[in-house]
């Protein structure tokens, strides 16, 4: 039995890092790009609301708070939920990965409020299943420090009507509250064979900008190392070379430095290969950081990149993605895409193929077959490919029937 895994965490910093590492408009380097498409918002937003940094802040005006928010206040909890990797990977093998994802929101929902949790997704992009959930930290009533403040001399705080509402976050972020929200969380997982972690570990979450940092400062290290030992055997082979002058008498001393000597270029040795191996999982981040900041100032180019692998996957050739970047309609009288959502191929006769931006989101673009996004054409395909095997299905058990009467 693994282990379920509930992390909630204040943001530091701006939140708006978290909304693009979450919606994924800037694209992590522990992920997939090629599956992304497969990650899932599980929090349907109100109509006039497109994002999570949207969605935040309608909450908060909505919530009829009478006192004013500060500019530092705590706006949101980010809460992570998932568990061991190999009991993920197994509830998602055994098709059981959206009645998780549901029981995880009916927990949300239950501990925080149905209101206050205003975003989740499922990120399926990387190496283990887990939901990002956001949750505004509104409460009632009177703040949880004002009896504590009044009972020791401080001025005395007017009590507020039960159901003041208030935006704060310590008040949710109590002791007996995080060991609760974890006692909850796994007795709601219990059903997916996923029990509490061991009470009391000092085991605790590292983000990955700081484990690159670490990682970084370890290489660094490896280094100095490096250029101290290769003084030291430059000082060894010095004293060596004066004791062999010395001959007989400094053959035995000669000998066991030259041990000495070649057991530090093993070591030396092995430190250099565990720097390349350090560099080369290191190099990728820089080239990725490179890659976020064209992505920040020219989001058109990630969007075309996103656009024009699907395009591959789905069958189109080199030439005819060129063309439709370029704006080009293609058409053609019969051709088979390929979905990789339901992975198969399905045909289309006098199709017209273009690449158009969305009208809700400018930097958003589609593949469109004949006016209709293909995503959608897809599902549409395959669903009437259910009904006719339905049909057929039903027609053999009718002819079956018939001849058991004859």
């Amino acid at each position: 039995m693994g282990f379920a895994v509930l992390h909630i965490q204040k943001p530091k910093g701006n939140d708006a890092r978290t909304s693009a590492h979450i919606e994924r408009t800037v694209n992590p380097t522990n992920a997939d790009a090629n599956r992304t498409h497969l990650n899932q918002n599980l929090i349907k937003y109100p109509d006039e609301v497109e994002n999570r940094t949207q969605a935040i802040q309608f909450r908060i005006e909505h919530a009829n708070i009478k006192r004013k928010i500060s500019h530092n206040q705590v706006r949101t909890l980010q809460v992570m939920l998932s568990g061991t990797h190999e009991d993920m990977q197994s509830i998602q093998a055994a098709g059981k990965l959206d009645e998780w994802c549901e029981d995880n929101i009916q927990w949300l929902q239950d501990t925080f409020g149905k209101e206050n949790v205003v975003s989740a997704v499922l990120h399926l992009d990387e190496k283990t299943p887990h939901i990002h959930a956001t949750v505004v930290p509104i409460v009632q009533g009177e703040r949880r420090k004002a009896k504590s403040e009044e009972n020791n001399g401080k001025k005395k705080y007017r009590k507020k009507t039960k159901d003041t509402v208030r935006l704060c976050a310590d008040d949710v972020m109590t002791r007996d509250n995080l060991e609760r929200f974890q006692n909850t969380y796994a007795e709601k997982m219990q059903k997916y064979g996923l029990e509490r972690g061991i009470k009391g570990s000092e085991a605790r979450h590292i983000s990955t900008p700081q484990y690159y940092r670490e990682l970084f400062a370890q290489n660094e290290d490896l280094k100095e190392n490096i250029v101290a030992m290769k003084e030291e055997q430059q000082e060894i082979y010095d004293k060596t070379r004066d004791l062999y002058d010395r001959k007989d008498e400094a053959r035995e001393k000669f000998l066991s430095m030259h041990e000495y000597v070649q057991k530090k270029e093993k070591d030396i040795s092995r430190i250099e290969a565990h720097i390349g191996k350090l560099k080369q999982d290191y190099e990728p981040l820089k080239t990725q950081e490179e890659l976020n900041t064209i992505y920040k100032f020219f989001p058109m180019m990630k969007e075309q990149i996103r656009i024009a692998r699907f395009c591959e996957k789905i069958g189109l050739a080199f030439e005819s993605i060129k063309k439709l970047l370029s704006g080009i309609t293609l058409t053609s009288k019969v051709f088979k895409f390929y979905s990789p959502e339901h992975n198969r191929h399905f045909e289309a006769k006098d199709l017209h193929l273009k690449i158009e931006k969305d009208s809700d989101n400018p930097v958003k673009m589609h593949l469109n077959l004949n006016g209709e996004n293909i995503m959608e054409w897809f599902r549409r395909k395959y669903q009437r490919l259910q009904e006719a095997i339905r049909e057929k299905s039903k027609q053999q058990d009718i002819g079956e029937k018939k001849s058991i009467r004859i």
